[in-house]
C-alpha cells in the first residue's frame, strides 16, 4: 500500500513561526516591503503561525526597556531601528502607543564601574548626560546620592508596554495583506535536497519555500527537525513590582540600569518595577518544554525570595527607599539567551529558505523593529542593519540539547550588565 501524503492544508511563500514580538515585527516588515500580499496577484503572500494568541509567552512578561545604550554597534542600530519603527506606526494607525520617554540613568557605585560605563556610552550616537551622586538623586529620587559614583543620563530612552507594541505590528502587518493562523501547532521544518519545502504541523503541512523561525523558548527544538542546532537555552527572568508610592517612585522617574547589584529598574503607574539577575539563573532543556508553559514550574515556586534576598542587600544600598515598601506583584517567564549573549538572526546557509529571528538575550522588545527590519531585508533584498555578528553559526556547531549549553546561556544572563 502506497502511504499517503499529508493534507496540505496552507500555501504561503514566507511563513514565520511565532507570533511574539520579535515575528510580529518581522511580518510588519516583510509586509511594509511587499506591499499587499493577500490574494493571487498581490505578490510574494506572508503567513503568520503559532499555536498561541499574538504576543503571550515572552513578550506579554518584558519589562520592555528600550535602553540606547549597547555594548556593541550593531545591537544599538537595532534599538534606534526600533524607535525609528514605533514613529512609523503611530503615523500609520494614527495613535499614541504609549512610549514613555522617561530617560535612562546608568548608575555606577565604584570607580571600576565607572570606567566600565564610559566605555558603554562612548560610542552612543544620542546625547549622554553626566551627573555625579547629588545630581542622579535630584533625578531619581529612589537612589542614595552617597552610594552613586557617577551616572550617565541618557534623555532620549524610554519604555513601552510590549503587548501594545507587538500588537501594533501585527495590526500593521495585516493592513498590508499578511495573514495570521494560530492554534496551530508546528511539529517540523520540512526540508527537500537542502532546501525549505514547508512545515508540518498538527492539522496539516504548509507548503512554503521560505520559514522564519522565531518560535522564542520553542525555536531551538524547531530547528533541530531541519537539523540546525541553536546556541541558545529557555532561561528564566523574574522581576517584581512594589506596592504603589509615587511619592517614592514618580511616574516620570528615570528607568534606571543598575550594574553593581545587578538589577535595572522602571517606574509603573506609581510603582517600582525592578528585575534582579542573581548570581544562579536557571535555563531548561528545550527538548523537554511542553507546548504551553503556563504553569510549568520554572523552580520559582518560592516567588523569587531567593533571588531577592540574595541581591536586596546591594540593590537597596541603592535605592534605599525599597526598605520602606512592600512588594505586590512577582512575575516570572521564560527568555531566550544564547551562550554569547548575542540574538541569532538571518540566513542559515545549510538549509536555503530558512531564516531565524531568535536569541532575544532579555532585548527583544528594545531591538525588535531594526531586527524585523533585517531579518526581512536578508530574505528579501533591501536595507537593514548588518547581522552578520549575530549569524547562526557563528560558535560552530553546537548540541541545543546539551548541559553545558545550557549553563553557558544562563550565565550569560546572569553576567549581563547592560539594559
Amino acid at each position: 500500500m502506497t502511504p499517503t501524503s499529508p493534507a496540505v492544508l496552507d500555501r504561503a511563500d514566507i511563513v514565520v513561526v511565532g507570533a511574539g514580538v520579535l515575528g510580529l515585527a518581522v511580518a510588519w516588515a516583510l509586509g511594509r516591503a511587499l506591499g499587499q500580499t493577500s490574494g493571487p496577484d498581490g505578490g510574494r503572500s506572508v503567513l503568520v503561525v503559532d499555536r498561541h494568541p499574538p504576543a503571550t509567552q515572552a513578550t506579554a512578561r518584558a519589562a520592555a526597556l528600550l535602553t540606547r545604550a549597547r555594548g556593541d554597534a550593531a545591537t544599538a542600530a537595532l534599538v534606534r531601528d526600533t524607535y525609528a519603527a514605533i514613529a512609523s506606526l503611530e503615523e500609520e494607525l494614527d495613535e499614541d502607543l504609549g512610549l514613555r520617554r522617561v530617560g535612562t540613568l546608568h548608575v555606577a557605585a565604584s570607580p571600576a564601574r565607572v570606567e566600565a560605563l564610559r566605555a558603554l556610552v562612548a560610542g552612543s550616537a544620542d546625547p549622554v548626560v553626566w551627573l555625579d551622586g547629588a545630581e542622579a538623586a535630584r533625578r531619581a529620587p529612589c537612589l542614595s546620592a552617597a552610594a552613586v559614583e557617577r551616572a550617565a543620563f541618557m534623555p532620549m530612552d524610554g519604555f513601552i508596554d510590549p503587548v501594545r507594541l507587538a500588537d501594533a505590528y501585527r495590526r500593521s502587518a495585516r493592513r498590508s495583506g499578511v495573514r495570521f493562523r494560530h492554534g496551530l501547532s508546528v511539529r517540523a521544518i520540512r526540508v527537500e535536497h537542502g532546501a525549505v519545502a514547508g512545515l508540518d504541523t498538527d492539522q496539516g503541512t504548509i507548503a512554503a519555500p521560505c520559514v522564519v523561525n522565531a518560535a522564542g523558548a520553542w525555536a531551538a527544538g524547531l530547528a533541530w527537525t531541519a537539523g540546525i542546532g541553536l546556541p541558545q537555552a529557555p532561561v528564566r527572568s523574574q522581576y517584581w513590582i512594589t506596592e504603589p508610592r509615587p511619592d517614592l517612585f514618580p511616574r516620570d522617574l528615570p528607568a534606571l540600569v543598575l550594574p553593581d547589584a545587578g538589577a535595572y529598574a522602571r517606574p509603573e503607574l506609581g510603582a517600582l518595577l525592578f528585575g534582579l539577575r542573581g548570581g544562579r539563573s536557571v535555563a531548561f532543556d528545550p527538548a523537554a518544554l511542553p507546548d504551553d508553559t503556563t504553569g510549568l514550574d520554572l523552580a520559582d515556586s518560592d516567588g523569587g525570595w531567593e533571588t531577592l534576598e540574595e541581591g536586596w542587600e546591594g540593590l537597596a544600598r541603592l535605592c534605599p527607599p525599597l526598605l520602606r515598601v512592600g512588594i505586590a506583584h512577582y512575575v516570572s517567564g521564560l527568555s531566550t539567551y544564547t551562550a554569547d549573549g548575542r540574538f541569532v538572526l538571518g540566513p542559515v546557509p545549510e538549509v536555503l529558505g530558512l531564516c531565524l529571528a531568535t536569541g532575544c538575550c532579555g532585548a527583544g522588545i528594545a531591538a525588535s523593529g531594526g531586527i524585523g527590519r533585517a531579518v526581512a531585508a536578508a530574505i528579501l533584498g533591501g536595507n537593514g542593519v548588518d547581522v552578520s555578528s549575530f549569524a547562526p553559526g557563528r560558535l560552530g556547531a553546537v548540541d541545543p540539547f546539551s548541559p553545558a549549553l545550557r549553563a553557558a546561556c544562563a550565565g550569560a544572563r546572569s553576567g549581563k550588565t547592560a539594559g
